[in-house]
């Protein structure tokens, strides 16, 4: 590469960073990058905690949800407890914050309500009603889930076990699967946004959360509601394919593909797929580099997990799955080939399982034995005559 194709490529770039971080717009920060990052975002944090909030523990909203204790909080918004005063259950309710408010992100807000509303799937979180009143900060109640988010559980266990990480990503699967299928792109799918709770049965159960930045393509709603800022970048970068990098309006269903692998990527290996010492360092590596070999990190790992997950990764949308239910069938079949390996004969033959032929093989050969055993016993008894008569 020249030294003008590199400063052209490096322009590009930081051109690139510098709009993301500008982008105010959504939840997420920098704490999913490099150490430097996550300084940042501590500071910022600082600055939320010190802001005005919109809602305050006590205050009443809708005249029927009774705000019990913080949740979380972040750039566009704050998440609270609260508690329906007629029919005694909790539910989770997301306001924006007052600073980070203007028409737009009000309008992209509303939006994720909309959006998330038409699906029905148990594995994206229901929302049950929204709202802005009069002078007061808008707002999205949801269902209240019990859990922990996939980025949290993984900083607590560090990698996870393969089948389980793979059953998650199956679940995250479902529901953009679901959400593709009426035009939604959800642009910013991260482990942060995977939340794991359990059905009434005990079961583990993973939902997709954060629906604010999603794109809805013409399928869904007027392209005029899919509008974002001008020159603003949404999503998280250690999570961003590289054409969302480009252009977070020129997305479709495999960017979300993408963003799918990254996550898988995190759970199996306790790392993201490019390291960087900066967000324009990390841009233009996602933009013009492989990622990290995933078995050199954990080389337990099968190949054909590692293929799944190159495969997503991707530069070119099109060398991806093309929709989710090719790669949560491409998931299920190698966690079946984890279970059933097969053996290679001499000649490079994949040959059956090997289980099974042990099996097989050890009783015919145990009904082998137990017919000839007669006449084994036959047999020793005449040697033993012959050899006593013979002896001196």
């Amino acid at each position: 590469m020249s030294a003008v194709e590199r400063k052209t490529r490096r322009r590009e770039v930081v051109v690139t960073a510098d709009a993301w971080t500008r982008s105010l717009g959504h939840e997420s920060t920098l704490d999913d990058v490099t150490p430097i990052t996550r300084v940042r975002a501590l500071r910022r944090k600082r600055r939320h905690a010190k802001a005005e909030p919109p809602i305050l523990v006590g205050d009443l909203v809708a005249s029927k949800y009774r705000i019990e204790r913080v949740l979380g909080y972040g750039d566009m918004g704050l998440v609270v407890a609260a508690r329906h005063l007629q029919l005694g259950f909790l539910v989770a309710i997301k306001f924006m914050r007052p600073e980070a408010q203007s028409e737009s992100r009000a309008a992209r807000f509303f939006r994720e309500a909309r959006a998330v509303a038409r699906l029905r799937g148990e594995h994206t979180a229901r929302i049950t009603d929204y709202g802005s009143p009069d002078g007061g900060a808008p707002y999205i109640v949801m269902e209240h889930l019990e859990g922990i988010d996939l980025k949290a559980l993984v900083q607590r266990r560090g990698k996870l076990p393969i089948e389980e990480a793979v059953g998650y990503l199956i679940d995250a699967c479902k529901a953009m699967d679901e959400a593709h299928r009426v035009g939604i792109v959800h642009r910013d799918l991260k482990p942060k946004n995977l939340f794991l709770t359990h059905r009434p049965d005990g079961t583990p159960l993973v939902k997709v959360l954060d629906f604010g930045i999603s794109k809805l393509t013409e399928t869904a709603e007027d392209e005029h509601a899919s509008s974002t800022e001008s020159g603003s970048i949404l999503g998280s970068p250690g999570f961003m394919s590289p054409e969302q990098i480009r252009d977070s309006k020129q997305v479709d269903a495999r960017s979300d593909i993408y963003g799918l692998g990254a996550v898988l990527y995190y759970l199996l290996a306790n790392d993201y797929p490019f390291s960087a010492i900066s967000v324009s360092d990390l841009l233009e590596k996602i933009l013009h580099e492989p990622p990290h070999s995933l078995r050199d990190r954990r080389p337990d790992v099968p190949a054909a997990i590692e293929a799944i997950v190159s495969r997503c990764l991707q530069k070119d949308p099109s060398d991806r799955y093309p929709n989710v239910k090719e790669l949560m069938d491409a998931l299920r079949g190698a966690l079946e080939q984890k279970e059933q390996p097969s053996t290679v004969l001499r000649d490079g033959v994949v040959g059956a399982r090997l289980p099974a032929v042990v099996l097989m093989a050890s009783v015919a050969m145990g009904a082998l034995l137990a017919r000839c055993a007669p006449y084994s016993a036959c047999m020793f008894r005449d040697f033993a005559v012959r050899a006593t008569s013979s002896a001196p």
